[in-house]
């Protein structure tokens, strides 16, 4: 079983964030650690999405650069 983020070693912490790619986790103190990675929750969570949420995929139309 693994030990929950709270009560894991600061170090621990620290190279899961710096694993995580976390910028600045080398320089953070622990209780910034801990509110760094339990807001991403997982690897989904960490992506943005690139277009907004009420746009319809089938709407966006590609347009090589030579047509503008």
């Amino acid at each position: 079983m693994t030990t929950p983020i709270p009560q894991m070693d600061t170090a621990e912490l620290r190279d899961i964030a710096v694993r995580g790619g976390i910028e600045g986790a080398r320089e953070m103190d622990r209780e910034e650690l801990v509110d760094a990675l339990q807001a991403r929750p997982g690897e989904g969570a960490w992506q943005e999405d690139p277009k907004p949420a009420d746009v319809n995929p089938n709407d966006v139309r590609y347009q090589s650069p030579d047509r503008r």
